[in-house]
């Protein structure tokens, strides 16, 4: 690894790093093996995209819809100021989020109008 560290760049290291933690975590895989498969995948990064300008979004509007959905499957049709408390959220924000979820769930149920029909 410190050939890696000495030619690596910041961002490369740290993803490293995070990369062996996360799968001595998340596999028990260990600390060695887990630095080498590391070290492979963020080679493997720098190769595919080594040169570009990349943004790492901060994933929030997944974590809201994770939340919202959470919402949404808890909302028992009474208990809006129940998930307001639970969830840190106006009441205001939990009929939003319901109303919005009601609305993707029908438009779910009763797919594409337009859409060509499909024999299953």
């Amino acid at each position: 690894m410190s050939e890696f560290r000495s030619k690596g760049p910041e961002l490369l290291l740290d993803l490293t790093e995070h990369i062996a933690v996360a799968l001595g975590e998340l596999v028990a895989m260990e600390s060695a093996k887990a630095q080498h498969v590391a070290k492979e995948v963020a080679d493997r990064m720098a190769a595919h995209w080594g040169g570009q300008n990349i943004y790492f979004p901060m994933g929030l509007s997944i974590k809201l819809s994770r939340r919202d959905r959470q919402i949404y499957d808890e909302f028992n049709g009474t208990n809006h100021s129940d998930l307001a408390r639970k969830y840190g959220a106006s009441l205001q924000w939990i009929y939003k989020i319901v109303k919005a979820a009601r609305k993707e769930h029908i438009a779910r149920l009763q797919g594409d109008m337009f859409s060509p029909a499909t024999d299953d």
